[in-house]
């Protein structure tokens, strides 16, 4: 992606194209951006072309979005500043406790984990994660902390089967000492895995729907 698409797409954003189509002809698109008509008109065609930004062709007013993967795009650039603005030596991330799988407890049985944690994070976590659902701007802190090397948690065979690797951040929730733990190869998500030693529902009295903030250390 060119430079001057996360400019465009700032442009569409700005003009309420983040959240819904939004009547926007060159003519006006090229005025925001001190562009000529022509070259705003190409920019929306690039746009199309990477999959940054829809098209609805329905009516007679030209009218675009941008799709999630462009949304995406601006996000990170959006993290890049808070990163040279905002980020010192910790994070505050606010996230809605919610309910996983329970495929958690499984791998914080693991022993290849287990040693690992005691070892990096000085602590054993209890069996099981704590879910917290990040929305909104907030998703742009995730990727700082996806972009920031962490803390290596190493992947492992046991009993035939690989686990893979993880980083982790060590943070604190309420009073509760924690830790935020991404695995390496697993797919983008709005839901932080938080790792204690302490039941955390327990310790701190929360329940899904409750919003919380974590204090992450960089």
């Amino acid at each position: 992606m060119k430079p001057y698409h996360v400019e465009t797409l700032k442009a569409i954003a700005l003009l309420g194209g983040l959240k819904e189509y939004v009547g926007l002809s060159s003519r006006e698109l090229g005025k925001a951006l001190g562009v000529s008509q022509q070259s705003a008109s190409q920019r929306i065609l690039e746009l199309i072309r990477e999959g940054m930004v829809t098209r609805d062709l329905a009516t007679r007013r030209q009218r675009i979005r941008l799709s999630p993967k462009g949304a995406d795009a601006l996000r990170k650039e959006y993290a890049d500043y808070q990163r040279i603005f905002e980020v010192k030596e910790t994070l505050t991330v606010s996230g809605i406790v919610t309910s996983g799988l329970g495929e958690g407890a499984f791998y914080m049985r693991q022993k290849g984990y287990k040693d690992q944690f005691r070892k990096k994070l000085w602590f054993e976590p209890y069996e099981g994660t704590l879910n917290l659902k990040v929305q909104g701007a907030e998703l742009s802190k995730i990727e700082i902390l996806r972009d920031n090397p962490g803390i290596e948690i190493s992947g492992f065979e046991a009993a035939g089967r690989t686990f893979g690797g993880a980083k982790c951040f060590l943070a604190t929730l309420g009073h509760v000492d924690c830790a935020i733990i991404l695995p390496i190869r697993s797919h983008h998500s709005d839901v932080l895995e938080v790792i204690s030693k302490h039941y955390l529902r327990g310790a701190l009295g929360i329940k899904d729907g409750d919003a919380v903030e974590l204090i992450v250390q960089m």
